[in-house]
């Protein structure tokens, strides 16, 4: 998918029109789709269903529970630095006393009014307006960038976190959870305070306080971006106290980064229902044609109630890397024409999650229909790359081996002469290291004709020569499989692949998945 053909000019920009065209559908995570029916050049019709998205992922090897920093010898060793409270103005009952406090994260709430008050909070979250699209957030980006080389007007429209997606909120207190240009955690935090007076320790109160974590990034630009919230919801004796109680963050970032910007936590009050705020933005910094380089950025805080030692530091777990790059190439993909002779040049950075697998969605009541069902009867007779828990496929773009890959499943004329109108489909796709010639184990070709096979309102799909001599009924995860499909169908959604591995930025043996809908 796709095999070449001989295009006049305009015929080989159609394809590149029809990416530019067509709904590709971006939630959070970027997944380009064959469009709904409708012209070749024109918006998709409305009469089509709309695609489903796949759904984040929970990253993998997390701790979402952390006591460590309440711990007996953490509080020892705080202790040993703190100095007994002398000010006269002090509360009487913590003079002479060392106080010191710490924080936990995502430890059960004591009580049902704490439970009680962390629902209303993140209710209260939840309900607010103008949860981001993508072209929010890559014109926030933009934004970015303009503020970074002094344009006010740019860096007035950052004053204010973006609202979280309704999907983060889905998974909160579960960790790190990702799309393919986006990664956020809601953590429910704890923060206890002690005093201690001749060796002996004494628990004098709790604050309780959502932080919302969010990290964005666009697939063609190189700066992304990492906010924080974090919002008392709940106290009880000193840490019910709003008044002198402050919070105070910073931003870094470890890796291929340089800090853009960083607002600290605003206004700074630990105090209920307070929203604490910051932003940073991080620009890529292997930005050299072929550059590839990864960042993990991250968030720190603390909190101080006057006379108490300032609590232990809160370092978020660090999120999934975040990958930019300034080495993708199309390869030919977005003309369709994924055996192309050469490399096409890179096409500039941007910046994905690359942890998240993206996932191809073919439509079979979409521009391309046929497609979509080869797609389905290749992977139901068990080859690869079956969304959502099938063997991942991997990006080739060697020429010369997609090249390879397809001659062996679409053998060239004279070998195998096209019917009239029809050109080859191959499944797994030559742009594929599971294609037919480059797969790690070696299969057999297989098909789902002869002579042909129809679906009602879309026609042959599947159309072959008997003395070709493929057999049909094969199953199993090795081989390919290849079919005769209408030409336009076939080229059309090799445009279409090329714009998902571009949204994607679907590097050389990155996974994916397809998904016919």
């Amino acid at each position: 998918m796709n095999e070449p053909t001989r295009r006049t000019p305009a015929e080989r920009r159609r394809p590149a029109i029809l990416v530019a065209a067509s709904a590709l559908i971006l939630t959070g995570g970027l997944t380009a789709v064959v469009p709904a029916a409708g012209a070749a050049t024109a918006a998709p019709a409305a009469t089509a269903d709309a695609p489903k998205p796949p759904p984040p992922t929970r990253a993998a090897g997390q701790r979402v529970t952390d006591t460590a920093d309440c711990a007996p010898s953490s509080l020892d060793a705080r202790s040993a630095k703190a100095k007994p409270v002398t000010d006269p103005r002090a509360p009487r009952e913590l003079r002479g006393k060392k106080v010191i406090s710490c924080v936990q994260t995502n430890v059960p709430n004591a009580s049902k009014e704490s439970t009680d008050a962390r629902a209303a909070a993140l209710a209260a979250q939840r309900g607010q307006a103008g949860a981001p699209d993508e072209e929010t957030l890559r014109t926030r980006l933009k934004a970015a960038q303009a503020a970074r080389k002094g344009d006010k007007d740019a860096r007035a429209k950052l004053a204010d976190n973006l609202p979280l997606p309704d999907w983060c909120h889905d998974h909160a207190f579960d960790g790190w959870w990702v799309l393919r240009t986006a990664e956020c955690q809601i953590a429910d935090i704890t923060v206890l305070y002690f005093a201690e007076t001749n060796g002996r320790r004494v628990h004098v109160g709790t604050a309780k306080a959502l932080e919302f974590s969010y990290n964005y990034t666009s697939s063609d630009i190189d700066t992304f971006a990492s906010q924080i919230r974090v919002v008392k919801y709940w106290g009880e004796r000193a840490g019910s106290t709003d008044f002198f109680s402050n919070i105070y963050g910073w931003s870094t970032c470890s890796g291929d980064c340089k800090q853009n910007s960083d607002s600290g936590l605003r206004p700074g009050r630990f105090a209920r229902d307070v929203n604490n705020d910051g932003q940073a933005f991080y620009d890529n910094t292997r930005t050299e044609t072929g550059g590839i380089g990864y960042a993990t950025p991250n968030w720190h805080w603390f909190v101080h109630l006057v006379f108490f030692l300032p609590s232990t530091t809160r370092n978020q777990p660090d999120p999934p890397r975040i990958r930019c790059d300034n080495a993708f190439s199309t390869d030919g993909n977005d003309l369709g024409d994924p055996a192309s002779s050469r490399s096409a040049g890179v096409i500039g950075n941007g910046c994905v999650v690359p942890s998240y697998v993206p996932t191809w969605i073919v439509l079979k009541n979409g521009l391309y229909p046929t497609v979509a069902y080869h797609v389905e009867a290749a992977q139901k007779s068990g080859l690869p790359g079956a969304y959502p828990n099938g063997p991942v496929l991997h990006r080739l773009q060697d020429p010369a081996k997609k090249r390879q890959n397809g001659d062996t499943a679409c053998p060239p004329a004279p070998t195998w002469v096209r019917p009239a109108g029809k050109s080859c489909d191959e499944y797994p796709m030559r742009s594929t290291y599971e294609g037919a010639s480059t797969a790690p184990t070696p299969g057999t070709a297989r098909s789902f004709a002869p002579p042909t096979q129809n679906v009602p309102g879309v026609g042959e799909w599947c159309e072959m020569d008997a003395a070709w001599n493929v057999p049909t009924g094969v199953t199993g995860p090795t081989g390919w499989s290849s079919c005769m499909l209408p030409a336009r169908d076939n080229s059309g959604a090799g445009a279409l692949l090329g714009g998902f591995y571009k949204s994607n930025r679907v590097l050389d043996n990155d996974p994916f998945l397809v998904w016919p809908q």
